[in-house]
């Protein structure tokens, strides 16, 4: 019971905010829209400049993206060429076998 009573007196406390509201001038209604209007016509703008925004950086963002896919792929490249090299050259090098036999027997 307490609480419904607590419900209904919340309840015609807001009815009685609205109603001065309600009365409230026709001057500060139009001052409200007014406010209203240029703070929507503000975010639009600022969701515009956004969205342009975004169309402008995200081709440059892709060509860096590529570039750097690129370079990435030249330099593996060149990496494993540098290797191939390499190990052909100790492949060639490890055929060949010079030395000298001593033989440490005192017989």
């Amino acid at each position: 019971m307490f609480r419904s009573d607590a419900f209904r007196q919340q309840t015609q406390a807001w009815q009685q905010q609205f109603r001065q509201l309600q009365s409230a001038g026709l001057l500060q209604r139009i001052f409200a829209w007014i406010i209203l209007g240029l703070v929507m016509m503000l975010t639009l703008t600022l969701l515009v400049f956004v969205v342009l925004l975004s169309w402008i950086l995200i081709p440059l963002m892709l060509y860096r993206a590529r570039r750097q896919m690129r370079k990435a792929t030249e330099a593996g490249q060149q990496h494993q060429q540098f290797h191939r090299q390499q190990k052909q050259q100790s492949q060639n090098e490890s055929n060949i076998i010079e030395g000298e036999i001593i033989s440490r027997r005192d017989d």
